[in-house]
């Protein structure tokens, strides 16, 4: 169809351009899409499992158990690094994805088959599945932008990032409404065949993208390949002073947010608790709905409209200040006013920036760093710093908790929080600039250290 109506290809092409704000330049199509349907796929196959997680854990199990499920996520996350980068040291880089994404796949077939042999099972294995689950989305979705960063160049990342991200948020919704709408006709099982058969798309569309890099680059990398850094990916991060910044920045961002839902979660009960006790859930249910549901719309506008366009007038260090000054902003303001829709504006619009402009920031950063530093840092920065920013804030909670700060208090730790980030973006930003004029203009698809083909 392309071949015999380029033009009207080309047509539809600049109008998504014009829509996103983003800049695509001849041939580049053929990475974007690959990359924008893999995407689009593996956030659809989450958001799947993500809605039938909760019935084989609560069902099987206890809230309780939900709660240490979490922790045991944390706990493997920190044995699963080190022993991912010593993995990335052996395997070629878009081998590796593959495979891990296929061990993701078997996974999904064994809770199947082990539900369907054992079913009296589900607390045991319902328990596993939500540790599982964790695991998966934080390391998936690391390794896809790990591979991003290899094969998009900084110039080319900073036009086609937030168009690829677009995928993300559509499949998101596309994977959440697909759950809601056939969890009555489809059993957890069935749910999990079709989110297995989803990543398999996915492991394909992986050496699809990988294929079509190397076509993009002429088959031959600019230069001889890189050494490569064996160190492990915490090593990397604790000695480099730009992956530091990074994974500093995550830890705030996550540790305002966890902060943000206790704050908004003590106001929710503490209005429920004014209305008759049967109306009381309701109220709860039909308010967090409704918040999810402005912060989904609102995400999927901010990230097609106007992402592409705020890094081509700022570029990705301005646009790191953005998301910490709202913030700073947003609790300063509740503490001012400290009232349930005050707080319902803040998290909108806090969940919309993050979820949009930040993780498209959080990705593009990566853009001028090693290959080692894409993969391991990468991966030892989206699992740890994420746990610590959550970590920290229970700490926080128990301390004021422990000490009777109210919820005014809480808003104010934030704003500090929130200043600390300032501080912490003005310095990554000079590191982001100083980094980007002296890395390659081009990504290097690394040679395999072992006998392993990158195809």
């Amino acid at each position: 169809m392309v071949s015999q109506n380029p033009s009207a290809w080309r047509r539809l092409e600049r109008g998504f351009e014009r829509v996103v704000g983003a800049e695509m330049r001849p041939g580049e199509w053929r990475i974007v899409l690959p990359f924008f349907a893999n995407l689009f796929l593996l956030l659809a196959a989450y958001y799947i499992l993500k809605v039938i997680r909760e019935p084989l854990i609560l069902l099987g199990g206890s809230a309780v158990k939900r709660s240490y499920a979490r922790g045991l996520q944390a706990g493997l996350l920190v044995v699963l690094v080190p022993a991912y980068s010593a993995l990335a040291n052996r395997v070629a880089p878009a081998q590796l994805v593959k495979w891990i994404m296929g061990v993701f796949v078997g996974s999904l077939f064994f809770f199947f088959f082990f539900f369907f042999l054992a079913g009296r099972l589900h607390a045991a294995i319902g328990f596993a599945f939500f540790v599982w689950l964790g695991i998966f989305s934080t390391l998936s979705i690391a390794q896809f932008w790990s591979l991003a960063n290899e094969y998009i160049t900084e110039a080319e990342g900073k036009r086609l990032f937030p168009l690829i991200a677009v995928g993300g948020t559509l499949g998101g919704i596309a994977g959440a409404q697909f759950a809601a709408r056939f969890i009555e006709r489809f059993t957890p099982l069935q749910m999990m065949l079709v989110a297995a058969t989803v990543l398999a798309v996915c492991m394909w569309l992986t050496h699809v993208g990988h294929t079509a890099a190397q076509e993009h680059r002429g088959g031959v990398p600019d230069g001889p390949p890189r050494a490569r850094d064996h160190r492990g990916g915490f090593t990397l991060v604790l000695r480099d002073r730009y992956l530091l910044l990074i994974g500093a920045s995550v830890v705030l961002v996550n540790l305002i947010t966890a902060t943000g839902d206790f704050i908004l979660a003590q106001i929710i009960s503490v209005k429920a608790h004014t209305l008759p006790a049967a109306a009381r859930g309701h109220f709860i249910g039909a308010f967090y709905g409704d918040l999810q549901t402005w912060v989904t719309v609102l995400t999927a506008l901010f990230q097609i409209l106007f992402v592409a366009r705020t890094f081509k007038a700022v570029g990705i260090g301005g646009a790191l200040l953005l998301m910490p000054v709202v913030e700073f902003a947003g609790y300063s303001l509740f503490a001012l006013l400290p009232a349930l829709a005050t707080m319902a504006i803040v998290k909108v619009t806090e969940g919309t920036t993050d979820y949009s402009l930040e993780n498209t920031i959080q990705q593009a950063l990566f853009l001028p760093t090693s290959i080692d530093a894409k993969y391991k840092a990468k991966s030892a920065i989206d699992t740890l710093s994420k746990r610590l920013g959550d970590l920290g804030s229970t700490g926080i909670i128990w301390a004021g908790s422990s000490i009777g700060l109210q919820i005014f208090g809480f808003s104010l730790v934030n704003a500090l929080i929130a200043l600390v980030w300032i501080g912490v973006s003005f310095r990554l930003r000079r590191r982001q600039m100083a980094t980007a004029q002296v890395a390659p203009s081009r990504p290097v698809v690394s040679a395999p250290t072992s006998a392993t083909s990158a195809a």
